[in-house]
């Protein structure tokens, strides 16, 4: 997990340059520190594991959704990638700690506490930073120090209970702060399920062929996989599963009336685990099998070139 976030989000020059130090790591956390200048890639920001940057100093910028964005320590950032991040510059007084997770050790630890911040992890997700006050730094620092400690502890008997137990702290101390920048502004609970469905078609439409499940689609848009069905349902009469469904098999269609895919190809190529799983998947869908299509669509386009 380590090497993969450090090869995603940092700069090879400043790991040579000894920019970014290790301060501790194991099989469901690592937590390293950056300092100087562009310390962070500069090509787009891709999505890995959940982390978080907490800013100490310096600055951080960055393009977003087409905005020019500034974070000046101290400062909170989630890695929320609903929107990619272009030119990323750091500061030559900048000082950062990564907290990266596993992904789903992260998701066990969130989904106890998610309720308490439902109604916000959409809208924050947009841009997904929030300024931080000294008592607040002075609390995450702390936090980062014990974190560190215990992970290098690996013969302490109730290790992986005691980063969770601090994980989800540091969670419920930045979701305070956020609840600060928001205290003033009032959320359109309609408004922002348009948004988030929205979104969720346009996932669907561009992942489908990688992702099938509801629960994927559900993560990247911070909510529930009940809540997002239940809206599905209520807006277009369908649940999550079958419009990601629909979207699949439109994908499917398209590569069979290729006469120069095999049905195995395009198994491979939607992501089934193998041949019999898509055939079963198109019949449930389709009522026919995927050779029945196919062949179907090869008469079609004989009787057409025929007519023609």
């Amino acid at each position: 997990m380590k090497e993969n976030i450090i090869i995603q989000w940092i700069n090879d020059k400043a790991i040579a340059n000894g920019q970014v130090e290790e301060l501790a790591a194991n099989d469901k956390m690592t937590i390293f520190k950056a300092q100087g200048e562009d310390v962070l890639r500069s090509d787009l920001l891709k999505e890995s594991h959940p982390t978080f940057l907490f800013i100490s100093k310096g600055k951080l910028n960055f393009q977003i959704n087409g905005d020019y964005i500034e974070i000046q320590a101290p400062a909170h950032i989630d890695f929320i990638l609903i929107y990619p991040w272009k030119k990323i510059k750091t500061s030559k007084d900048f000082e950062g700690y990564f907290v990266t997770t596993e992904q789903s050790f992260f998701i066990k630890v969130s989904e106890s506490i998610r309720s308490k911040f439902g109604g916000l992890i959409y809208q924050y997700a947009q841009k997904p930073f929030a300024p931080l006050n000294e008592e607040t730094v002075q609390r995450i620092i702390l936090g980062l120090h014990l974190l560190t400690a215990i992970i290098k502890q690996p013969e302490y008997h109730f290790r992986y209970e005691v980063i969770e137990n601090m994980l989800r702290t540091l969670q419920l101390e930045i979701w305070n702060a956020v609840f600060e920048v928001y205290k003033n502004e009032v959320v359109d609970e309609q408004q922002l399920w348009s948004d988030i469905l929205s979104h969720f078609v346009h996932l669907v439409r561009t992942n489908c062929r990688h992702h099938h499940e509801v629960k994927w689609y559900a993560n990247q848009l911070c909510v529930s996989s009940d809540a997002l069905s239940a809206k599905t349902r209520r807006v277009y009469d369908k649940s999550a599963g079958q419009i990601i469904d629909e979207y699949l098999i439109i994908e499917a269609k398209a590569y069979l009336q290729n006469p120069n895919q095999s049905i195995q190809n395009i198994a491979e190529l939607l992501c089934f685990s193998d041949q019999a799983s898509f055939c079963k998947f198109f019949k449930r869908c389709c009522g026919i099998s995927p050779r029945e299509f196919k062949k179907n669509t090869k008469t079609d386009h004989e009787v057409m070139k025929v007519k023609g």
